[in-house]
């Protein structure tokens, strides 16, 4: 008898200390969650400064590029002669990709972003090379 009672204390012993291992093992998981939780949040946040910062920059440079044509089309206004007529249909057409661009990229979303970046550094590269090929048409309204 006494060593079933014995058993039986060792058993239950042994079910008391079970219960306080698996108790500190829930606790470290809850921690871990939290934790990992936590970087999720961080890792999200700078993300997201990280997209604001390249959307200001595109924007800035969108921007910037518009003004340079603007300034052109008002000078090639005063020009008034067929040429300029026509260099400013090509620069306006230019302009309103560009508007169309910055209004996308204003509205574009972090699930978008990776499409409206691409279809930006497209544009202002095509921006690029029609500056140049129409510098190069127009030699004569740049001086």
């Amino acid at each position: 008898m006494k060593r079933i009672l014995f058993l039986l204390t060792a058993a239950a012993f042994m079910a008391c200390q079970e219960g306080s291992r698996q108790e500190e093992k829930k606790e470290e998981m809850k921690e871990g969650v939290e934790k990992i939780g936590q970087d999720v949040r961080e890792t999200a946040a700078a993300a997201g400064e990280y997209m604001d910062a390249q959307r200001d920059s595109l924007r800035k440079d969108l921007e910037e590029r518009r003004e340079e044509i603007d300034l052109k089309m008002e000078e090639l206004k005063k020009d008034g002669s067929k040429k300029s007529e026509k260099a400013r249909a090509k620069l306006a057409d230019l302009r309103d990709q560009i508007d169309g661009k910055l209004t996308e990229l204003k509205s574009s979303s972090a699930s978008t972003w990776d499409s409206t970046r691409k279809d930006i550094n497209v544009l202002m590269e095509k921006t690029d090379k029609e500056w140049k090929e129409f510098k190069a048409d127009f030699k004569e309204l740049f001086r």
